[in-house]
């Protein structure tokens, strides 16, 4: 390479770690962003791994004979994510579970359904509907109700992903 060539090369470089954008335009290849993690989902309250984590160790491996081995593998898995959990999110946990046992059944399937939902949705609508959901569930219902009639509001989210929104922060209470 002749040292002109050289000397170019040099300044594309050297340009390209002074003016990133620079270099893109020069058509230089951008670096890759780095990967997003992967927005959290809401647990599913009614999972047997949350009921089964009130039980002795006893009353566990009773009602746990009584699923297919595959199944048995799945819950016991839960349960060890569960069990290692600190004490304090273990309680909460059980928390969620009684406050969702205490739901009537339509209610609990309607929660059920809307988590299902929720978990569904891509990475960037999942982070954008948890965090909108995180302050709706804290809000008194009026003031709620208020928000989720704003434009604003309407505009940012989807008839479905309004009605998620209505159906779990109504009922899924905040956390303690």
């Amino acid at each position: 390479m002749g040292m002109v060539r050289r000397i170019q090369v040099a300044v594309v470089l050297l340009a390209g770690t002074w003016m990133p954008g620079w270099a893109a335009q020069k058509g230089e290849p951008k670096a890759a962003p780095a990967p997003k993690k992967a927005a959290p989902k809401i647990a599913n309250p009614g999972n047997v791994a949350q009921r089964l984590l009130q039980m002795s160790p006893e009353e566990r491996e009773r009602v746990l004979s009584q699923f297919p081995p595959e199944r048995q593998a799945q819950i016991r898995q839960r349960l060890q994510r569960l069990d290692s959990l600190p004490k304090q999110q273990q309680d909460r946990a059980i928390q969620r579970y009684q406050m969702f046992s205490n739901l009537p059944p339509d209610k609990q399937n309607l929660v059920r359904r809307q988590i299902q939902a929720f978990n569904a949705l891509p990475d960037d609508r999942r982070r954008m509907v948890g965090a909108a959901f995180q302050r709706l569930r804290r809000l008194p219902e009026a003031e709620r109700q208020e928000v989720m009639s704003r434009p604003a509001f309407k505009n940012r989210f989807t008839p479905e992903e309004q009605q998620m929104l209505s159906d779990l922060s109504a009922n899924w209470p905040p956390p303690p």
